[in-house]
């Protein structure tokens, strides 16, 4: 009874992870809370991509809250043994399937167009973003978005891999109060 206990909490597990990605970490420098002026460098590393039905992946998108401007793509990831090609950064891409994308990398396949990249990873980059001018705690949250060639219509072989957003931080603007002196009524 045992055992058949412990395989029943095993499979739940693994079916709560990620499905095709893993080994999912990042850094922000400076570390929040963030006002506004803030410039934050993100640092974000996927240290594995396994594609389901020869899916290979083709595109990290990040998800910004209203409270940031002036992304800035700072390191592109690698393509360690992967397919001929590039990752081309975005700020909006809509694919032949209608998949809208961006901001964020896109592999452009040199080999065979809407395909990815066969690579598995470490893929790692850095951007940039700065904390608006505001005077309202506007949302800063930050999470990435990773996509397969089934996703963007490239690539058609069963399903697709289906992974959740990677969640970096999530935070609003800290609003410094405004102090005044008293104001005397004569």
């Amino acid at each position: 009874m045992k055992q058949i206990l412990f395989i029943l909490l095993l499979c739940l597990g693994l079916s709560a992870n990620s499905q095709c990605i893993s080994n999912q970490s990042f850094t922000l420098t400076p570390v929040g809370p963030y006002q506004p002026g803030d410039v934050v460098v993100v640092d974000y590393t996927l240290g594995n991509f396994t594609g389901i039905n020869i899916n290979w992946i083709h595109a990290f998108q990040i998800n910004l809250g209203a409270g940031w401007t002036n992304l800035v793509p700072l390191l592109t990831p690698g393509n360690p043994f992967g397919s001929a090609g590039f990752w081309m950064w975005d700020l909006q891409n809509t694919y032949p399937s209608g998949f809208n994308f961006g901001p964020g990398w896109r592999f452009v396949n040199s080999g065979t167009a809407g395909w990815g990249t066969v690579s598995t990873g470490p893929f790692i980059m850095r951007f940039r973003v700065t904390v608006g001018s505001t005077c309202t705690p506007d949302n800063l949250s930050i999470s990435m978005e990773v996509f397969d060639d089934c996703t963007t219509g490239g690539w058609t072989n069963g399903n697709c891999c289906n992974d959740p957003a990677y969640n970096i931080y999530n935070g609003v603007v800290q609003i410094t109060p405004i102090i005044t002196s008293n104001i005397n009524h004569y």
